[in-house]
């Protein structure tokens, strides 16, 4: 080997050299390098883990439901079945009413005591109905069991739907449905009174009256508004 080539040599180890030591340090540098991504990764990881308990959040106003059963009546309604009380009975037998509108000139009960045969009892059960809460169908249920020789008729204002036995059925003004306008002041009897025939069946016998309203809205008809609700049992009513 001459000079020449010693020198190439050795120029060319050295590069090598520097070469291994440029790739060494190369690799030192890497690592930091690496160790410092790798720390930064984790530090990364790091926070994520933590924002998990640092989302932001907001809640809305809560949005509250309140369901009240609707009713027909309340504290302004009126809805009363009454009549006018026995004043007195005249010579002639015949039983004369109370005329006054004061509480104390009705009653929902009046006893006759000595009905004369032929002579024609005063009787006005009335139904007042004002100020409905919600819209209804109004009725009147007739339980008779008057005895023999006494009678009467029920007033035009009244269509019959069902009878069952003693007692009938009846619906105010054909069905018309009363709402928080109506005023109904309405006798239940024609003429107001009961019919004693010249003969008249010994014994205390009776002639009751029930009124009744029924809710309106989603019913249909007064009849089918009864059967839905059925308030007397025994009843099917039929619109006529």
């Amino acid at each position: 080997m001459n000079a020449d080539s010693a020198r190439w040599t050795l120029l060319r180890h050295g590069e090598f050299g520097n070469q291994n030591l440029c790739k060494g340090g190369n690799t030192k540098k890497m690592k930091k390098k690496t160790l410092t991504i790798a720390i930064a990764l984790v530090l990364v990881v790091a926070l994520a883990v933590g924002a998990t308990w640092a989302l932001l959040t907001h809640t809305t106003d809560t949005v509250t439901n309140t369901f009240v059963v609707g009713k027909l009546i309340d504290g302004n309604t009126t809805f009363s079945l009454k009549e006018h009380a026995i004043d007195m009975q005249d010579v002639t037998g015949r039983y004369v009413l109370k005329t006054g509108d004061a509480d104390s000139d009705y009653t929902t009960r009046n006893t006759y005591g000595a009905v004369v045969p032929g002579v024609n009892i005063p009787k006005d059960p009335t139904v007042k109905v004002e100020k409905l809460a919600g819209d209804a169908y109004l009725y009147v249920v007739v339980d008779n069991q008057l005895g023999t020789g006494l009678s009467y008729t029920v007033d035009g204002k009244w269509t019959e739907l069902a009878n069952n036995g003693t007692k009938t059925l009846y619906v105010y003004n054909g069905g018309e449905k009363l709402t928080a306008n109506s005023i109904v002041s309405q006798g239940v009897l024609a003429n107001n009174e009961i019919v004693v025939d010249e003969t008249v069946a010994d014994g205390s016998t009776t002639l009751s009256f029930n009124a009744y309203l029924v809710q309106a809205v989603g019913t249909g008809d007064a009849a089918a508004a009864w059967n839905a609700a059925a308030p007397v049992a025994g009843f099917t009513a039929v619109m006529p």
